[in-house]
């Protein structure tokens, strides 16, 4: 991503663009930018071209929005600056606590899983994970996760199905020992899954839509 368009994308997000349509001359955004009507107006044009924002015409003005995409793009330079001037060793991340597929249990219910958990983080997990959905400014966290290194659980072969690798980092929920888990895939993801040697939902008397807070230690486990 060209620095220009990422400085450009802040400063529509800045002029209240992330959640609604804003109407806005290329003149008066030239102005914020500070720089020319013309050189403006070619910055709106590349963020359209990159799909990064969207545009309704009017007779003089333009309306413009941040498009998802281009919030993920804010959402990375929000996670590198918290990297750059917080370099915390914990985070505490929120998601509102939803009920996955079953794919949970299933993976997790794996010997070749099970027995790197016990060996690297020092507990057999029940089998299945407790899903936090994530929003907002809560995403970008999950990127620093995803660039951390965290505890690496390799990925293995069993018969003719071969299960993929993820990494871990020791947390706690409300004071209970747990683990986020996040598997190593290309494609975008909105969820938080935990894992620990209890059923959190019992445990802890959890349901469906509460807003949920994990306590996660970037650092390696020992």
């Amino acid at each position: 991503m060209k620095p220009h368009l990422v400085a450009t994308l802040k400063q529509l997000a800045l002029q209240g663009t992330v959640h609604e349509y804003l109407s806005l001359s290329t003149a008066q955004f030239g102005r914020y930018l500070g720089i020319s009507q013309q050189s403006a107006s070619v910055r709106v044009l590349e963020l359209l071209d990159a799909g990064l924002i969207e545009r309704r015409l009017g007779a003089r003005r333009q309306e413009l929005k941040i498009t998802a995409k281009g919030l993920e793009v804010l959402r990375g330079e929000y996670a590198a600056y918290r990297r750059i001037f917080e370099m915390e060793a914990r985070i505490r991340i929120q998601g509102r606590l939803e009920h996955g597929l079953g794919e949970g249990y299933y993976y997790m219910s794996q010997e070749g899983y099970r027995a790197q958990f016990r060996r690297k983080l020092g507990f057999d997990p029940f089998p299945g994970t407790l899903n936090l959905k994530l929003e907002g400014l809560e995403l970008a966290k999950l990127e620093v996760l995803q660039e951390a290194d965290g505890v690496p659980i390799e990925g293995f072969t069993e018969g003719d199905r071969t299960f993929g690798g993820a990494k871990c980092f020791p947390a706690t929920l409300q004071e209970v020992p747990c683990a986020t888990i996040l598997p190593i895939r290309s494609h975008y993801q909105a969820v938080l899954e935990v894992i620990s040697k209890e059923k959190l939902r019992d445990r802890l008397g959890l349901k469906d839509g509460e807003i949920v807070e994990v306590d996660v230690r970037l650092e390696e486990a020992p």
